[in-house]
């Protein structure tokens, strides 16, 4: 998308998906989080006006009534409440005003605060390390949702603010602007810092087709995150018209729940409105959100990896959560009941009932 020139402007369906994705996710993470930790931090890097000219609600509003009814929540159940700080960054002063307008009228607990910053992702960031680093602390658990219009954007900052084990990330990389410049001369700078390496220039994409170019782009970014930010790393792609690649949405989490609780997010997004959301973490492991989950992929990518092994049902869901695009969901009726059906695996422990697969059961891949 073009950055608008507008305080308001028009939504488009990809950013409805980077909206629903975010709703349902953090209507895990607070929960989550907020039951082991006394404070936790939101950080939208490129907040906008906090609507849309339509009336939509822009990631703000999305994230502060996530908080709200996870509070709701809380009261019903008797759960102790964190302390969450919202930190709503926004470069353009009028639209850090009107966000400003549009969260005084929100009612707000006494647990819950924000500040809208009027300036840039890469300053505050900044601002923040160097805070952290001169106090010797960390951040509090923090999720840092980064959606710039462009594609100048720093790795350095991301892999610092990623220093607490606890905190997590959701980056939309705008493919479709790094494809069309990353060989025009004068952007070297610009893309050192959004790779946080110098190794995009032997990337040599030239003599590339574009699925092998898009491919080596990909695969820098996410090898980065793996190697200087976190432990796990997902990737989505977003095609719109003509099928065409237009950004990768880039989630890194140290935490092997909030990975499952992303899958459960993304595959609840609607393919809808002219545009296709894939997981692109491994290309020869796509799969199309929104659609019926292929369940035979599942079982090919699974007896592959084990074929010839017994492993427990554990180490089965780990890898299915950690390794390939499906939920843990996918694995049990609809993927080892058909496969047991057809004595493609056998089940070596007890069990109470049939085409069931209790903690611990040991399945032997035939």
């Amino acid at each position: 998308m073009v950055k608008p020139k507008t305080t308001l402007w028009d939504i488009d369906p990809h950013t409805i998906a980077k909206h629903i994705i975010l709703r349902n996710y953090l209507r895990a993470w607070f929960p989550i989080m907020g039951k082991y930790n006394e404070k936790l931090v939101f950080l939208d890097g490129y907040s906008g006006p906090g609507e849309y000219n339509n009336g939509e609600l822009g990631s703000p509003v999305i994230a502060l009534t996530e908080a709200l009814d996870y509070f709701e929540n809380c009261d019903r159940n008797g759960w102790k409440k964190p302390k969450i700080v919202f930190f709503f960054i926004e470069e353009n002063k009028k639209r850090a005003a009107h966000l400003e307008d549009q969260l005084r009228e929100v009612n707000l607990p006494k647990e819950i605060s924000y500040e809208v910053i009027n300036s840039t992702f890469e300053k505050v960031g900044s601002d923040l390390i160097d805070f952290f680093e001169s106090t010797k602390t960390v951040m509090a658990p923090a999720f840092l949702f980064i959606d710039p219009f462009g594609y100048t954007l720093s790795f350095e900052i991301i892999k610092k603010l990623m220093s607490n084990p606890k905190c997590e990330v959701f980056i939309n990389v705008m493919y479709e602007f790094i494809n069309r410049f990353i060989d025009t001369p004068g952007q070297e700078k610009v893309m050192t810092e959004l790779f946080g390496t110098i190794d995009w220039v032997d990337l040599n994409l030239k003599p590339k087709n574009a699925i092998d170019r898009k491919a080596s782009i990909h695969s820098l970014y996410q090898k980065q995150l793996e190697n200087n930010a976190a432990q796990y790393v997902r990737s989505f792609e977003m095609r719109g018209k003509r099928n065409a690649t237009k950004y990768f949405m880039f989630y890194g989490t140290n935490n092997k729940k909030g990975l499952e609780k992303m899958k459960d997010a993304m595959w609840k997004v609607d393919t809808g409105g002219g545009y296709s959301f894939t997981d692109y973490t491994d290309p020869n492991q796509g799969v199309l959100f929104g659609d019926e989950p292929d369940y035979e992929l599942l079982k090919d990518i699974i007896k592959k990896e084990f074929s010839g092994r017994r492993v427990t049902i554990e180490q089965l869901e780990d890898y299915v959560i950690c390794v390939t695009p499906f939920r843990k969901a996918h694995l049990k009726t609809n993927t080892l009941v058909p496969m047991e059906k057809k004595s493609e695996i056998k089940v070596i422990t007890e069990r109470k009932k049939k085409w069931s697969y209790p903690p611990e059961t040991i399945i032997e891949f035939i």
